[in-house]
């Protein structure tokens, strides 16, 4: 029997069953890598993975909807060259940038 701080050298699994909700990326692909299950990522959060043949791309003619890309910056920052760097190329970048929402124009 162990003491209480005392480390054990036994490794524990334990299985879990069920739904697996996470709204953070990372944690996304630990559990992809992990083998928990598969859903949609973003190919720059995986695209090491797939190169390496850690995990494998299915439903090839799924893409899920495109997204709406939105910046906060503070006010006092819009002067900054480096802000007004990646705004000036994110707008140049957007249309070829995949999963990314176009403006919508109109009303």
């Amino acid at each position: 029997m162990e003491s209480p701080g005392q480390i054990s050298a036994e490794i524990n699994i334990v299985p879990f069953w069920g739904r697996l909700c996470v709204d953070q990326g990372l944690t996304a692909r630990e559990a992809f890598l992990a083998g928990h299950g598969f859903g949609p990522a973003h190919i720059w959060l995986v695209d090491d993975l797939l190169a390496g043949g850690q995990l494998e791309t299915i439903l090839l003619d799924y893409s899920p909807p495109p997204v709406p890309l939105s910046m906060l910056i503070s006010p006092g920052r819009t002067s900054v060259a480096r802000v007004k760097l990646l705004v000036d190329f994110l707008v140049k970048k957007k249309p070829s940038i995949s999963g990314i929402e176009q403006p919508r124009t109109g009303n």
